[in-house]
């Protein structure tokens, strides 16, 4: 500090000893300012007395000349001109000022308080300069109704010559501290009002331009350019400093890029207001990662309720431009261009995770139309995200006319099936291994909850896919092909995949899924061609298994649509299935040229007609299986065969279930028709015990091969013929079937050893009983004519009778010396129980 004093102590003599400043000048100089500041004083003084002696005098003036400006009603409660307290300036302050309009007798302007501010000086000269305009605790109220009648003509002067002649007036600042400034207008039906808790604004001129630096902070209370569409900016704050200019040639006012806050948060904003005619306006802004909701509060209430449902975890960057006439009831142009990296979606309809996009909203798609909502449009381009560990994609999704928005959008995505079956969550389908192609798309109304995606298009292309279908465990492997859901319509081409060593290429089309409308009645129908070189149905008697109860899974806001529909179409939809193979097989059975029509319901299946290729001849068939319990089904079958080989028949269907006569056995070809109805197990096996039916049957040809119960016969009669090859005229007869009984009718047999007459049950369950009766004719040497039975024989006269009755599970012949079958009153039985 010692260094710093001696230091300027040598400054000041060296100044001093300057020519120019020496102390004698200095003396004079200190002798001119002493006597301007008491002169100004003494003025300021004698101003002071006589404003304080002649105040109501000068009020009076100053408001008479206030009113030559204003035709409205004025009022001022106080009116007071201060020296002392403003100094060195002059003040004016008026308090409860109003100024009304003489019909509505409104306020157009209501203050508080009011003052003004200017020196001596600045009264001199070709303008009146003011130097501080302070309005506090003010309403601006505008208005004009809807016959056209404004308020704002009490700023017109009374006194126009007088007025054109008086000095302009200049404002160097103005201070506006909570202002209320309101606008409206009935006929064009806008609105604006802002609140201003602090507004500061020094103005200059320079040369034919404002020069205007404006520092304000305010509340939009809401901008209503048209207000039947909403205001904007509701309720936002607003802080900033303007560097406005005011160019008075061309009546443009203008500003460069300016850093504004609105709630807070940064923009850039620069424009330009073109008022010589036709009046318009430019204005451009852009902001970094403002928050979506930030975003909509911006925007009128009309258009921010169309897409408020949408959440976003981060901001976004955001360009605006907003162009267009000042003209009554006109919309400006506006076009917001937005993008935004790694960012949470969450919607009504799904949840996206990391998205990354661009997009733009225009409020005039067509340029033809005016710039309303319905011309309005908003994009997104680019588009990729996560669908839980899906990856999905877009090139472009547009929402359209946002009056009524209609959305259109196509996803797509390469994932593998078990990230699928995550978000399909289907209760019927799982997906285990394989990859898929995805296809997402819709165009149509957009619907502010998850029963859009009911109405989504889907397409699937599955490639080396394993698939299993819960209700029956049926794994279904190398899946390959596409699946089409379109509105309520499902499409499968060419989709090939093997079933065990069973595979299948399969064509499905399918109609009311019921998935847009759950309300509308019926029931899906879905119709399956199927195609088979080789089908084993051992691999499909999960179809006559205990049907597994299906867990309802929790499906995520994703293709829970879909997936209910191929749902309820595959448990409670009506499937119809056209199968054709080339060759099929089941255990020992074994047919070619395969055709089968069958339609599954919920509880029933039936096969309305098949055909194949068996035993050398040809089968044909059709069936009603009834789904009874979990384990048991009822069967109604209808079966005509022609030309078959009876050993190949037997040999094929296990010998029907009995050991009496096998297939090797028999011999011959047999046409037959049978209607049979008969319980099932949950492997697709008869219950003997429930066949009920009858059958008509004829055999040409027809030999019994070492029958070993025939054989028996030989105990009793016949011991010199051959019974190990018995070779049989046409065999035709009807047999009733009564709970697994084959009940025979009175039945003749001509045959190569003998002739007799058979009648009584044959059972499955231990209950043959069969009278053989064997005429003595018959002992007599054959003479080989054997080719036709005689269906009447009449009385065959003097017969042998013989009984066949099941003893400890084997058919054991045996006499029936006393005729104890017809004592047992058979014939009436058989009918009593038909």
């Amino acid at each position: 500090m010692a260094g710093f004093f001696i230091y300027t102590v040598g400054m000041k003599n060296t100044f001093f000893k300057h020519k120019f400043f020496s102390p004698k000048i200095w003396r004079r100089v200190a002798r001119v300012v002493v006597v301007v500041l008491c002169l100004y004083l003494l003025l300021l003084t004698g101003l002071s007395i006589y404003i304080s002696s002649s105040k109501e005098r000068l009020i009076g003036f100053l408001t008479g000349k206030m009113k030559e400006t204003i035709l409205g009603e004025l009022k001022v409660d106080k009116a007071d001109i201060t020296v002392w307290q403003t100094f060195p300036k002059i003040g004016i302050s008026l308090t409860n000022v109003s100024i009304s309009d003489s019909f509505y007798h409104t306020p157009f302007l209501s203050a508080k308080q009011i003052t003004a501010k200017f020196g001596l000086l600045d009264l001199v000269g070709s303008k009146l300069r003011i130097n501080t305009v302070e309005v506090r605790d003010a309403v601006f109220h505008t208005f004009t109704d809807t016959s056209g009648y404004t308020n704002s003509y009490v700023l017109r002067p009374q006194n126009k010559p007088r007025r054109e002649k008086s000095k302009p007036v200049q404002f160097e600042n103005l201070e506006l501290i909570n202002v209320t400034a309101i606008s409206e207008d009935a006929i064009k039906k806008k609105r604006y009002e802002v609140v201003i808790k602090e507004a500061d604004a020094d103005i200059s001129m320079q040369g034919s331009r404002y020069k205007i630096d404006l520092n304000e902070d305010m509340i939009i209370r809401g901008l209503g350019f048209y207000v039947p569409k909403g205001s904007w900016l509701q309720n936002q704050r607003v802080q900033a400093r303007w560097k406005l200019e005011f160019d008075t040639t061309g009546n443009i006012l203008s500003f460069n890029n300016t850093k504004v806050r609105i709630q807070g948060h940064p923009f850039m904003i620069k424009g330009a207001f073109f008022l010589n005619g036709p009046a318009h306006f430019h204005i451009d802004a852009s902001t970094s990662d403002i928050s979506y909701d930030a975003a909509l509060a911006i925007l009128k209430p009309t258009t921010s309720a169309k897409i408020n449902k949408i959440k976003m975890s981060k901001g976004l960057d955001a360009k605006i431009m907003i162009d267009g006439p000042l003209a009554y009831r006109s919309l400006p142009l506006v076009r917001l261009d937005f993008s935004s990296h790694d960012n949470d979606l969450s919607t009504p309809v799904v949840n996206l995770n990391s998205c990354s996009f661009s997009g733009n909203f225009i409020n005039q798609v067509d340029p033809k139309k005016p710039r309303t909502d319905d011309n309005s449009r908003v994009s997104l381009y680019s588009l990729q995200s996560n669908w839980g560990d899906i990856n999905l994609k877009a090139q472009n999704i547009a929402v359209t006319n946002l009056l009524q928005p209609v959305i259109q959008f196509e996803f797509y995505s390469q994932c593998t099936l078990a990230q699928l079956d995550d978000q399909l969550a289907s209760s019927t389908l799982r997906f285990i291994n394989g990859d898929a192609n995805l296809y997402l798309s819709y165009n149509g109304p957009l619907i502010s909850n998850a029963s859009l995606l009911d109405q989504v298009n889907a397409k699937i292309q599955v490639r080396n896919g394993k698939i299993v279908y819960v209700p029956r465990s049926l794994t279904f492997s190398e899946c390959d092909g596409t699946v089409v859901i379109t509105g309520n319509t499902l499409l499968i081409n060419n989709f090939k995949c093997n079933l065990n060593t069973n595979h299948f290429v399969v064509n499905i089309t399918g109609s009311e899924l019921n998935r847009i409308s759950h309300f509308e009645p019926g029931k899906a129908t879905i119709n399956c061609d199927v195609f088979s070189p080789s089908l084993d149905l051992a691999d499909l008697k999960a179809l006559f298994a205990k049907r597994q109860q299906t867990a309802v899974r929790k499906k995520t806001r994703g293709l829970g649509g879909i997936s209910n529909a191929v749902d309820n179409a595959v448990e409670r939809g009506n499937l119809y299935i056209n199968m054709h193979a080339d060759e099929l097989r089941l255990h020992h059975f074994e047919a070619h040229k395969v055709i089968a029509n069958a339609v599954f319901q919920e509880n029933d299946w039936q096969i309305k007609q098949a055909s194949l290729q068996h035993a050398d001849g040809n089968f044909s068939l059709s069936a009603k299986v009834h789904q009874l319990s979990d384990d048991s089904q009822l069967a109604d079958v209808l079966i005509n065969l022609q030309h078959i080989d009876v050993k190949k028949l037997f040999y094929g269907f296990d010998n029907f279930g009995q050991t009496s006569i096998t297939s090797s056995n028999l011999k011959g070809s047999m046409d037959a028709k049978a209607n049979i109805v008969s319980g099932m197990d949950s492997h697709g096996k008869l219950i003997t015990s429930t066949m009920n039916g009858q059958l008509y049957f004829s055999l040409k040809n027809g030999a019994l091969i070492n029958h070993e119960p025939l054989q028996r016969i030989q105990q009793y009669v016949l011991k010199n013929r051959d019974l190990k090859n018995v070779e049989f005229a046409e065999l035709t007869d009807t047999f009733d079937i009564k709970n697994g009984d084959i009940y025979i009718h009175r039945m003749p047999i001509q045959s190569s050893a003998l002739t007799m007459y058979v009648e009584g049950i044959y059972s499955f369950a231990d209950r043959t009983d069969i009278s053989i009766q064997v005429p003595l004719t018959g002992l007599v040497k054959k003479s080989g004519k054997f080719d036709k039975n005689d269906n009447d024989p009449g009385r065959p006269g003097p017969s042998i009778y013989l009984r066949a009755k099941d003893k400890n599970g084997q058919v054991k012949v045996g006499l029936d010396l006393f005729k104890k079958f017809r004592k047992d009153n058979y014939g009436k039985h058989l009918n009593d129980s038909l």
